[in-house]
């Protein structure tokens, strides 16, 4: 009975243990939530007074038009532990975002580690996606590159900031308004396959219509000699020296339209800071989002 008493014993203790461990590792490491200032923690003093206070009224404005948090959080070391898990652990500590609405955006600078992260909780993923957070870094790490960190910061909230309103649908100028140091910047979007593919049926159609004009205007059927053209010039008719081809000498020198003119008319167009204080909405992220180092 002694024997198994003292086994639970050790067993207990080994446990409580490596509870405190992990408590050290994972929980001690993260700051404590603020209760002042939160939606800017500079402990890295990476920002200048101006650039925070324009970013504690915008965001505390932010907070009451959408009910969306978004922080900004640097920090000197992350202590070898990896930014994901980092920023995803002090997203959920601190509860960035509306616990229901789970719209809470955290951009995390460990200045000494030169890494940075951007993490999005669920209900804001759909406007700004890891592609989208990770073009955002990019242009903040140009400006971290030349040493410029209170500026590369300011840049990319702004750019997370407009993405955000564009989810909501909120006037930019009602959120920027009485900014010093913080500009509206918008993300410029990636061309698309589907842009692609739109642009090449615009210019086909284009040409199309353009064609049809011409052949009417010069009494010549422009879809037929252009498909004998190239029935032409795939069959190698015009592999040798030759200075005629099937149109003849119908367009030479111009369309025939008089006085060596074109068809087309020859036109061309020429206050104080609002701080931000109390907690955090509850919010929960799943891990989306971007890092970067520089």
């Amino acid at each position: 009975m002694k024997n198994r008493t003292k086994t639970l014993i050790s067993v207990f203790i080994i446990t409580l243990l490596i509870c405190l461990s992990l408590l050290v590792a994972y929980g001690l490491a993260i700051p404590e939530a603020p209760t002042v200032d939160i939606y800017v923690q500079d402990y890295a003093s990476m920002l200048s007074d101006e650039v925070k206070d324009d970013m504690l009224r915008m965001s505390s404005t932010l907070k009451k038009t959408t009910s969306a948090e978004l922080v900004i959080v640097t920090v000197p070391s992350m202590d070898g532990r990896p930014i994901e898990e980092y920023a995803l652990n002090l997203f959920r500590q601190w509860g960035i975002g509306d616990k229901d609405k789970r719209n809470g955006v955290l951009l995390l600078v460990a200045q000494e580690d030169r890494e940075a992260r951007i993490e999005v909780g669920y209900g804001l993923e759909g406007a700004i996606n890891d592609a989208k957070a990770g073009a955002i870094l990019d242009k903040m790490i140009l400006y971290f590159q030349e040493d410029n960190y209170s500026e590369g910061i300011a840049t990319a909230y702004s750019l997370i900031l407009n993405e955000i309103l564009m989810e909501y649908d909120i006037d930019a100028e009602q959120i920027f308004e009485g900014s010093k140091s913080i500009t509206p910047v918008v993300l410029q979007e990636p061309i698309s396959i589907a842009d692609i593919i739109r642009t090449i049926g615009l210019l086909f159609f284009s040409i199309i219509i353009a064609m049809f004009v011409l052949s009417k205007l010069l009494g010549r059927n422009l879809f037929w000699l252009t498909a004998s053209l190239f029935r032409n010039l795939a069959g190698g008719r015009y592999a040798g020296p030759t200075h005629r081809g099937p149109m003849g000498g119908g367009f030479g020198g111009g369309f025939g339209t008089g006085h060596g003119s074109s068809p087309f008319g020859g036109g061309s167009r020429g206050s104080g800071p609002t701080i931000g204080g109390g907690k955090f909405g509850g919010g929960s992220s799943g891990g989306g989002g971007a890092s970067r180092k520089w």
